[in-house]
């Protein structure tokens, strides 16, 4: 019995590579997604902490202006991560689509080469089977004589 090869083997090997980049590159967009709300998160903490601290002292205009305009650095700073995480969402959206698509590739291939593997055993069932047929005819005919 000879050994089964499947022809689509390299093309499969090819679509596992893509898949498991694809997935990498998820991950990391899932890292950064991370990273950008732990950020966002402490500036929010940074901005409840300045309220807190204006509340418990006395300060003069000048203070109260500075920490007003720092106040409203770290509002723009939380704008600008919630922008980027935003973005960030919409690619990972694009990568989950990107990592299905080649996923259902594989699959295919996989189904593909299942289906080759049937053909191929029976077949070669077939073959074992005639090759049983005729051995057993060659000794039927030697016993007849």
């Amino acid at each position: 019995m000879s050994k089964f090869k499947f022809k689509f083997e390299s093309v499969k090997n090819v679509k596992e590579a893509f898949e498991k980049k694809a997935q990498k590159e998820l991950a990391q967009i899932d890292l950064f997604i991370s990273k950008h709300e732990d950020i966002k998160q402490k500036l929010i903490d940074e901005i409840n902490e300045l309220r807190k601290s204006a509340y418990k002292r006395k300060m003069n205009i000048s203070e109260l202006q500075f920490l007003g305009g720092y106040d409203s650095v770290l509002r723009q700073q939380v704008d600008m991560q919630t922008e980027v995480i935003k973005q960030l969402e919409k690619k990972r959206a694009k990568k989950i689509e990107e990592v299905i698509v080649k996923s259902k590739e594989k699959k295919m291939l996989n189904q593909l080469e299942e289906t080759h593997k049937e053909n191929f055993i029976k077949e070669e069932n077939s073959i074992e089977m005639k090759y049983f047929d005729e051995i057993a005819v060659q000794n039927f005919n030697k016993v007849k004589k």
